[in-house]
């Protein structure tokens, strides 16, 4: 601007710009702050208008010098919105002077480059110097004026900088002098009307228009003639794309962008347009960035050329300029530029006046189209989501910025960006301001030919390459693309112009590769002669050249480059030979400078690819390792994050198609290295793609694997990856090409097993879906996703009969309607393999449905059809369930929530081959039962809206349907007119099972209704209802079969039976009927009416009306309706709000209703109310069950006069009065048969309880009264204790001070003799007295009573806290009681002096033989008595006598003559207590047994007492038990040992020993050799009588020992036992085997000995003759030892019992043989233990070859040893004669169902088996059934384990049948076998008549709360049951009760193991309740269940009556830590730890 004029300008036009300048007057008044001083602001600042103010600011500015006004004018400018200023006043002060302009932009274009970081400088002083101007924003609309430009003020703007505060930034500049013809001194209308602009413009449009056409029509001259076709006819085609974001992002993922991939499905949006159509705006929106995609070698580059062209010729009109950049172009642009630099430097310079068209340019970027193309090559595309962006037209900013900036509209907002990119780089832009998206095609089929057509002169080599390609869809796939279609073509011209004969044609990328580049070389060559040899003999020639254009193309990947300059290349030799063969491409590239360079790039960028991955096979410096490492898989799923490696699609292809054997000779040729070198490279790149297949690959990893396979062409690593590949064919959200279903269905079709395709939102072309129907191994097929509708129905429908593998059909979502339906329905009559369809969430509506039902009588495999979510009315849901009377193979129909759930399924001839393949040898009854269980029908439709009026429909379609097992019509509208119109046709439905009415707004009339049903249908068997909350009605019917009564389905599962003694299967009786009317609301006055509708119902077993509200006066109406109800089971009226009174009608019930059982009433939380009967009207039909026989037996033995049923009565928590319990007592006295009386948990005080046994001798027949948990004073106690004396016939009196007191009677009138004669009671009376704290007078008054008991047998005092002066009672008491057995007094407060009392028993009582002493906390201690005291025993542990006490002690047993027995551990009596005993043991001529265990004696002192014992001629034991025991301890003691004569045994284990005294164990010389044995003793010397020797972990030295050991020449068993003896230890045991001639026993297990050492060892072992046992486990065996053991096997004639087992390191096949061979030969072995020697099939042939000759085999554990079915067929031959056998271990091995037949067959002739493990052998129903049935001839059987198989519940069955014929039968352990809740109601009834069973292992199935209910009803009768086990078994609270009553039942059980399950507090407190029940129960395991602290609170509790209770088990359960350790103070067995 001028410094002269700037002035005159303000002067002239001072008003206008006043008010102009007023409108942003706080801007500029902000800006005059600067040139201001204090007074002339306030000057400013004073007058009141903006006008009058920015009117005072210019006056005063006039006043400034120029510099300052001209620095004011331009910020001024600046800030100032657009059209703000008219156009020619803004002139006027722009061109006032153009002196200066130039200097500025210079000096700021300087100081930019050299700091543009200054910025932030600037920013901070000048703030807010504009607004920004939107995208697309134009100044003004009028085409023909001109523009300026705006700086706008944002967060990320590059910005132009000055360094100092004067300079202020210049938005506009003026042009030069020289090209401007105007000036200053014109006007502003005269410059308006200047035509200089817009003249300059149109100048430039025409340079621009012949520029564009001198080039490219001079390219087309240039075009390489060898293409043979211009680019007008390489028929491209342009589609528009949806240009939505999410559409775009989803084109951009699913794309694959390499030639291995084909045109995609074309969405419905998709349209093809032409370039104009393109670019037109309407198809746009205000988004002006337009994105052309396109695969390498499409054409987007001539493309971009070709729209240059087309708007120079006059097509576009509606753009003034077209500028074009490759991005290969801006790559070398490595400093800053701006926009016009980039404009006319990169594209074309004005001629003149750059300067008014680039003001022309700025004002009308609408008129401007800008092509980037080649995005993907763009060195800067990562950083442009986050450069900083500018609006500044003449900053200078780097590539990325310029190129963000106009991207984003920032620079020429509106003008339009067209850019072109392959798909998956556009991840680096923002697209959400993308407006169009395009996509270049390339070619299709019809192109390819067309093309052909014009490419190939001879018709035969047209016809000949077309074929070609048709038949190999790979290198089809690759002439998509125009440009390799180009090079194919080429090819395969060369290749069949060489031969007459049809050439051998590439069929993989890779040999078409490697075949294009031999033609290549062919074609270039000079030679015309060509031969075989000729492409070897070109590689090898030029090798070197080769070799460096790989390595430019590995280099270039590896720096994301694809093109290349001169910089960048290997050598000249190398570029010139690429050049001159056709490799590569040369282009020239324009630079900033205006200069040329010469750029080059691969013929295509798969070439590239492929020679990098040459490179890699051929260098020798990359090895095996780099190759594993470097090779990898691509996905397609780009990630803006993962830019590594992007022109790296298709290396790892190509690796693997040069890993292919037809590329040996290749390979070896360009490495010079032989075959062997390559074949190794070749091996790494395979052993990586089978390891790939192992690991866990995505969808597009799996396709890009199978493309690596298929290069391969390697059949064998095919079926690999499909094995690995078996259940991961999952595919998911990305598109599918042709070519990727080829490589797909390759690898399917090699694989040797069916699979699962599945293909999740794939997008795919309708050539996909016929691919498929070439693969074989196809069966479970699925599709999902919305874009493929009707017409993908269609394809479908015609491929899906050919897949004969086909199973399964899923097309859920898929868009399909009636039309794409009913093809497909079509298709389904052709397909007969074809067994399930899913159709769900599609839209088939009614019509579909009706299609469907139409074709259903024709289909006959399908077995499954899914419907749901379809948009089906409530009449398709007719229509459909209409389907099942009309087409009989349906099996049911599945609908609910209106149709959006829809399932059919079907019985089909398919099914019943399936059952029987699955169980094959079930038996004709089993099969029968089965196929009538598919046969049974069922109809669903629940929550489908059916109301009152649809009933008849229903009955239509019911009445025409046979058999339906059930009918569920829950969460329907038919309230009670819908219920009472369906009770009325119900007789006439065949319904064999169930009809569920539940929440269908039944309301209390309705209930009476439904109860009535009962009557109307004969075979409905239960009706139950409930109101409350969630409504539940269910009806119940029983089948009908022919010949058999209909089964209980409330017991028993669908396939049930019923075992006899025999366990022979008999009738079941048919269920008798129940009645549940539950939260109904029920009164007094609805039970009349019940009463009248149930009269005429005989046989009615349960009515239950519990949670109702009858109250006092219904309870006693209803027991005045008894007789009439004739309910012949149960009724229960649980809370019904009943009280005392109600409690007292029920008792009298008893009297009143013979045939009641039991009532049980409580009062309290539950509020119970039951009155069970015995089933009166059921005793003419079940007249096998155990109540009646119960009955009968009993009157047959004693008459059946007064004969009635056995009764009980249970109230709790009642809270009777003296008054009540009398009331009770007299109705209970008037009650015959009253057996059992509980009256737990009441509350009862002293006189309450003294009533009570008051009225006890008037119960006659009672034979339990239990009042455990009440509040018992020591006055009840001995009220109690009394009861005995004034009862005669009670047996047994139990008291607990926590509140357990019980009482057990005999019946008066059972014992008679058989002449009706009464017999005199039974002497035997028990009294229990725990935890009573009883004092000394309590003592004083209860042996006072105990003196008037003359038949108790047993007293328990334990845990009453007793002292001495109470023990004294019962010294006085003891000479008293004639026929006592036992007095327990454990765990109380006996002091040593009350200790010496009890032993002094001993003497004072004559018949008092054993007295056990024990001080510690869990000791016990008692007195036991006999009639006949021959012996006795004296135990005194752990009471630590002083020295003056046990001396006493000493004189005490001292005078015991008849002492046998002496134990005396953890006494801690020393050396000198030893020696006092020593001397008394004189006079203990008896003593035959003496423990001094725990007594701190040192070794010296043991010595001692040996040598007093040795003249001891009697047998005699001794055990010691100190810490000194180990090391060379042990083997002093041994030493010593040896030089007694009489001393036979001496064992010694961790720190404990027992030596054992022979009777006469020695003698002289002068003794007669006859009375020895020979074997032991030598003529004329003296020999120890040591025959056994056991060393078990004492840490000995085994050179001293063996020294020792040697004078010991007789010993007859030696046993090491875990001591380190080692090598050398086992070469010394070797050495001195000999010396032992009689050694029969010889045990070395875990003697750290390896192969080396086993060597000598079998030597020495060849020499023991008399050897009959050898442990030789846990050592190392090794080849050579088992070679060595298996060859002296055969001299060692006496071996009976052989262990090697636990081998730590596995044995070789040879080595494993000659053992096994040498066993065979061992004809007297009775056990042999070869556990985990890995003997495999081979070496357990040679081993059953041998078991024949074996006649006394009685053992043979073969576990872990990889025995097969063949090795099992081998074993069972052998074992087959093995009439001895008695354990058969197998467990761990693979014999399957082969090998479990084979043996089966085997085990009807081993009449001695008492154990058979099979567990884990992969035997599944078949083989289990096998052995279940042989199992039943084994009647000696004790212990079956068949865990970890699986047999599932068909086996369970057959198991059950055989359990009742084996009556030896402890264990059966079946953990892990898929038994379900049939197979566990099955196993309950076998295991009921199997009385000796005492464990049942059933962890980690899924019995559920059924079967475990079953199993829970049987426990009762398992009488000598100990442990079971039910972990993981799926149950709940709800078996609780039936858990804990049959625990209860079962008198043996000592383990429980509950683990992991779902049981919460409620069942915590049921099993709590039963606990003190269980008098045997050590161990309750409840970890992994839902208990809280509350119900562990309860379990703690009841703890304090649990004695035998070891360990509760709470781990993982939900109990807080904290809780957790207070809980475990207040008692240590509750254990909440994981071990």
């Amino acid at each position: 601007m001028s410094t002269s004029g700037i002035k005159e300008v303000l002067e002239s036009n001072h008003g206008q710009l006043a008010e102009c300048l007023s409108l942003e007057a706080n801007h500029v008044l902000e800006k005059a702050k600067g040139i201001l001083d204090e007074m002339e602001l306030n000057l400013v600042m004073s007058q009141r208008t903006n006008k009058d103010k920015v009117s005072m600011l210019l006056r005063t500015l006039m006043t400034k010098d120029n510099d300052t006004c001209k620095k004011f004018i331009e910020t001024v400018i600046i800030v100032m919105p657009c059209n703000s200023l008219p156009m020619c006043l803004e002139n006027m002060l722009m061109t006032a002077g153009d002196n200066d302009t130039e200097g500025l932009l210079c000096q700021r274009s300087n100081e930019s480059n050299s700091d543009i970081g200054a910025f932030s400088d600037v920013e901070s002083r000048v703030t807010d110097i504009g607004r920004r101007r939107k995208a697309g924003q134009v100044a003004n609309p009028k085409p023909t004026e001109v523009k300026r430009s705006r700086k706008g003020n944002h967060s990320k703007t590059a910005a132009v900088t000055s360094t100092s505060m004067d300079s202020f930034t210049c938005t506009m500049w003026n042009p030069d002098p020289g090209e401007m013809d105007i000036t200053p001194s014109q006007t502003g209308e005269e410059y308006l009307n200047l035509p200089a602009i817009s003249d300059f413009a149109e100048d430039y449009r025409s340079l621009m228009v012949q520029n564009i056409c001198q080039k490219y029509e001079a390219n087309l001259a240039k075009e390489d003639q060898l293409k043979q076709v211009t680019l007008d006819q390489t028929f491209r085609s342009l589609t528009m794309k949806d240009g939505s974001v999410a559409k775009l992002k989803e084109r951009i993922d699913a794309s694959r962008d390499d030639v291995l991939s084909a045109p995609g499905l074309e969405e419905n949006q998709d349209s093809v347009a032409n370039l104009a159509e393109f670019l037109n705006g309407k198809h746009t929106t205000n988004c002006r960035v337009h994105i052309l995609l396109g695969k390498a070698g499409t054409g987007k580059t001539k493309l971009m050329h070709k729209i240059c062209y087309e708007w120079a010729r006059g097509a576009l009109c509606q753009f003034q300029y077209v500028f074009l950049f490759e991005f290969r172009q801006l790559n070398l642009i490595k400093g800053s530029i701006d926009l016009k630099s980039m404009l006319f430097d990169l594209f074309l310079q004005p001629e003149r006046s750059s300067h008014s068209v680039f003001r022309f340019i700025i004002g009308n970027p609408k008129k401007i189209l800008i092509l980037f193309d080649g995005f993907d090559e763009f060195a800067g595309k990562a950083s442009v989501c986050t450069s900083v962006v500018s609006d500044n037209p003449i900053a200078p900013l780097s590539v990325a910025q310029l190129f963000s900036s106009l991207y984003n509209g920032k620079l020429l907002p509106g003008c339009m960006i067209l850019i072109t990119s392959r798909p998956k780089d556009l991840l680096c832009l923002p697209l959400d301001v993308v407006g169009q998206v395009g996509e270049v095609s390339g070619f299709n089929q019809c192109k390819i030919e067309e093309y052909a057509s014009r490419f190939f002169k001879n018709n035969k080599h047209k016809h000949q390459a077309t074929c070609h390609l048709q038949k190999n869809r790979k290198i089809l796939n690759v002439c998509y693309i125009p440009a390799m279609c180009w090079i194919v073509f080429l090819c395969l011209e060369h290749l069949l112009s060489q031969s007459h004969l049809e050439p051998k044609l590439p069929h993989t990328m890779t040999q078409f590769y490697i075949e294009m580049l031999t033609v290549f070389l062919k074609k270039g060559t000079s030679s015309k002669e060509t031969n075989a040899n000729t492409g070897n003999w070109l590689l090898n020639k030029h090798r070197e050249e080769i070799q460096g254009l790989c390595y430019l193309a590995r280099k270039g990947l590896q720096e994301s480059k694809s093109v290349f300059y001169s910089r960048d290349l290997f050598s000249e030799k190398v570029t010139n030979f690429a050049s001159s063969y056709g490799f590569v491409t040369t282009f020239e590239v324009k630079t900033i400078d205006q200069n040329q360079e010469n750029g080059h790039a691969f013929i295509h960028l798969t070439f590239q690819e492929f020679l990098a991955a040459l490179h890699q096979m051929i260098d020798s410096s990359i090895t095996d390792q780099m190759l594993k490492h470097r090779f990898y898989l691509k996905s397609k799923w780009t990630s803006k994050n993962d830019m590594k490696n992007v022109f790296t699609d298709a290396v790892h292809i190509f690796l693997s198609g040069l890993a292919s054997k037809r590329c040996k000779q290749f390979l070896s040729t360009l490495s010079s290295k032989n075959e062997v070198w390559v074949q190794k490279k070749q091996k790494a790149i395979l052993q990586n793609l089978r390891k790939l297949a192992a690991t866990n690959l995505t969808g597009p990893k799996i396709i890009e694997l199978c493309h690596c396979v298929y290069e391969t062409q390697d059949r064998e690593l095919a079926r690999e990856v499909a094995a690995h590949l078996k259940s991961k064919f999952e595919l998911r959200n990305f598109r599918l090409t042709p070519v990727d279903m080829i490589v797909l269905i390759f690898v399917i079709n090699s694989g040797a097993s069916c699979i699962c395709l599945d293909f999740g939102g794939c997008a795919m072309d309708l050539e996909c879906v016929t691919i498929l129907a070439t693969c074989k191994n196809i069966e479970v097929l699925v599709f999902k996703s919305r874009k493929y509708e009707d017409k993908f129905a269609g394809t479908l429908s015609e491929i899906i009969p050919r897949i004969k593998s086909l199973k399964k059909l899923i097309l859920t979502s898929c868009s399909i309607t009636v039309k794409g339906v009913t093809h497909l329905f079509s298709a389904l009559k052709l397909c007969h393999h074809l067994e399930e369809l899913n159709l769900q969430d599609n839209e088939l509506g009614d019509a579909g449905i009706t299609a469907l039902v139409d074709v259903l009588p024709q289909v006959g495999s399908l077995r499954r059809i899914e419907l749901g979510g379809n948009n089906i009315t409530v009449n398709g849901i007719l229509i459909m369930a209409n389907a099942i009377s009309t087409c009989p193979n349906i099996l049911d129909i599945s609908v609910s929530d209106g149709g959006n759930i829809a399932t059919v399924r079907f019985f089909t001839d398919s099914l019943t081959n399936t059952m029987n393949r699955s169980s094959r040898s079930l038996s004709p009854l089993t099969e029968c039962e089965g196929n009538h269980e598919a046969l049974l029908r069922k109809l669903s439709l629940v929550n489908c809206k059916l109301d009152a009026q649809h009933v008849p429909v229903l009955s239509r379609i019911l009445q025409h349907c046979p058999q339906l097992a059930s009918l569920d019509l829950s969460d329907n509208e038919l309230k009670d007119e819908g219920l009472r119109r369906l009770v009325e046709i119900l007789p006439d439905f065949d319904i064999s099972k169930l009809i569920n009415l539940s929440n269908n707004g039944t309301s209390e009339d309705g209930v009476l209704c439904l109860a009535s049903a009962l009557k109307k249908c004969p075979r409905m068997f239960e009706v139950e209802v409930s109101l409350k909350h969630h409504q539940t009605v269910l009806l119940k019917f029983a089948e009908q079969q022919e010949d058999i009564e209909v089964r209980d389905e409330r017991k028993t599962p669908p396939v049930d039976f019923r075992l006899s003694s025999t366990g022979d299967s008999r009738i079941v009786p048919a269920p008798l009927k129940k009645l549940s009317l539950t939260n109904c609301y029920f009164q007094v006055k609805h039970l009349e009416e019940l009463a009248s509708t149930l009269e005429n119902c005989s046989d009615l077993a349960e009515l239950n009306l519990s949670n109702n509200s009858l109250g006092d006066s219904g309870i006693e109406k209803l027991v005045e309706l008894l007789a009439k109800l004739r309910v012949s089971k149960l009724i229960n009226v649980s809370n019904n709000l009943i009280s005392l009174a109600g409690v007292l009608c029920l008792a009298g019930c008893l009297k009143r209703v013979r045939e009641i059982t039991e009532v049980a009433v409580s009062l309290g939380k539950n509020r119970k109310g039951l009155i069970k009967f015995c089933g009166k009207y059921r005793f003419q039909q079940e007249q096998g069950f155990k109540e009646s026989l119960e009955i009968l037996s009993f009157g047959a033995k004693y008459g059946t006069e007064d004969l009635c049923v056995p009764k009980k009565i249970r109230l709790e928590e009642c809270e009777m009065d003296v008054k009540t319990m009398g009331s009770l007592c007299l109705t209970l006295e008037e009650c015959p048969g009253l057996t059992e009386l509980d009256l737990s948990n009441n509350a009862l005080n002293d006189e309450v309880i003294t009533e009570l046994l008051n009225h006890l001798p008037g119960l006659h027949d009672l034979k339990i009264l239990n009042i455990t948990d009440n509040v018992i004073s020591p006055d009840a106690i001995l009220l109690l204790a009394h009861s005995l004396n004034v009862c005669e016939n009670i047996l047994e009196v139990e008291v607990r001070a926590s509140g357990r007191a019980s009482i057990i009677l005999m019946k008066k009138d059972c014992r008679h003799k058989g002449n009706g004669k009464k017999l005199e009671p039974p002497r035997s009376q028990i009294l229990r007295l725990k935890e009573c704290n009883l004092t000394k007078r309590s003592m004083e008054k209860l042996f006072k009573i105990l003196e008037h008991c003359k038949d108790l047998t047993e007293l328990d005092l334990s845990c009453n806290l007793l002292g001495d002066e109470e023990l004294q009672c019962l010294w006085d008491f003891l000479p008293k009681p004639h026929v006592l057995k036992l007095i327990d007094i454990s765990n109380n407060r006996i002091s040593p002096d009350g200790a010496l009392y009890l032993v002094e028993s001993l003497n004072k009582c004559s018949n008092v033989v054993e007295v056990e002493v024990s001080l510690s906390s869990h000791g016990r201690s008692f007195i036991k008595f006999a009639k006949r005291c021959e012996s006795k025993v004296c135990s005194v542990k752990e009471c630590k006598f002083k020295e003056k006490e046990l001396m006493k002690f000493f004189s005490i047993i001292e005078c015991c003559t008849h002492l046998t027995e002496l134990n005396l551990a953890g006494n801690m009596m020393g050396d000198e207590g030893l020696r006092n005993l020593v001397k008394v043991m004189d006079k203990l001529k008896g003593l035959k047994e003496l423990n001094l265990e725990k007594n701190g004696i040192s070794p010296a002192a043991v010595k001692d007492l040996l040598v007093a014992l040795k003249n001891c001629p009697k047998a005699f034991t001794v055990r010691f038990e100190e810490r000194w025991i180990y090391g060379e301890n042990v083997t002093d003691l041994v030493q010593c040992v040896c030089t007694h004569l009489n001393i036979a045994d001496i064992r010694v284990k961790n720190r404990s020993v027992l030596i054992r005294l022979m009777e006469n164990g020695f003698r002289s010389t002068e003794t007669p050799l006859s009375d020895y044995d020979s074997s032991r003793m030598d003529i004329g010397a003296q020999y120890p009588a040591l025959r056994l020797i056991s060393l078990y972990q004492c840490d000995i030295e085994f050179p001293h020992l063996a020294s020792i050991i040697k004078q010991c020449p007789h010993l007859l068993e030696f046993h090491l036992y875990r001591n380190n003896v080692g090598n050398k230890g086992a070469g010394t045991l070797a050495e001195i085997l000999p010396v032992f001639q009689g050694l029969k026993k010889l045990s070395l297990e875990s003697i750290d000995v390896s192969p080396i050492g086993m060597l000598p060892l079998a030597t020495g072992l060849h020499k023991c003759h008399s050897i009959e046992e050898i442990n030789l486990s846990q050592n190392e065996l090794g080849e050579e030892g088992a070679s060595e053991l298996g060859r002296i096997l055969p001299g060692l004639k006496q071996l009976k019992k052989i262990n090697l087992s636990r081998i730590p390191t596995a044995i070789g096949l040879t080595g494993t043989s000659i053992l096994a061979k040498g066993l065979s030969t061992c004809t007297r072995l009775e056990e042999i233990n070869l556990d985990s020697l890995m003997l495999k099939d081979s070496g357990a042939q040679l081993l059953a070859e041998g078991i024949p000759g074996m006649t006394c085999l009685k053992k043979l554990n073969l576990r872990c040893n990889s025995i097969g079915c063949k090795g099992a067929a081998d074993l069972a031959n052998g074992l087959k004669y093995s009439t001895a056998i008695v354990e058969i271990d197998l467990n761990g091995n693979c014999i399957e169902d082969v090998g479990a037949v084979s043996l089966a067959d085997a085990l009807p002739n081993m009449k001695s088996l008492k154990i058979l493990n099979l567990t884990q052998n992969n035997i599944t129903a078949a083989g289990g059934e096998s052995l279940a049935h042989a199992l039943a001839q084994c009647p000696s059987v004790e212990e079956i384990h068949l865990s970890t198989n699986k047999i599932g519940d068909l086996t369970a069955r057959k198991l059950a049948e055989a359990l009742p014929k084996l009556p030896c039968l402890k264990v059966l352990n079946l953990h892990s076998s898929e038994l379900t809740a049939n197979g566990g109601g099955s196993l309950a009834q076998g295991l009921r008549l199997c009385p000796s069973i005492e464990v049942i292992s059933l962890p980690e199935n899924s019995i559920g709360n059924k079967g475990v209910t079953e199993l829970a009803m049987a426990l009762p009768e398992m009488t000598s049951l100990k442990k079971l086990d039910l972990q993981l078994n799926r149950f709940d609270d709800s078996v609780a009760e039936e858990l804990a009553a049959g625990f209860v039942g079962c008198p043996s059980i000592e383990e429980i193991i509950l683990s992991w399950n779902n049981i919460s507090d409620a069942g915590a407190v049921r099993l709590a309740d039963a606990l003190p029940r269980m008098r045997r129960l050590k161990k309750l395991d409840l970890e992994g269940n839902t208990i809280t602290a509350a119900g562990v609170e309860k379990l703690a509790a009841s703890l304090h009556q649990c004695s035998s209770i070891e360990v509760i088990r709470l781990w993982k359960n939900k109990i807080s830590k904290d809780r957790e350790q207070i809980l475990q103070e207040q008692d240590s067995r509750l254990n909440f730890h994981s071990v």
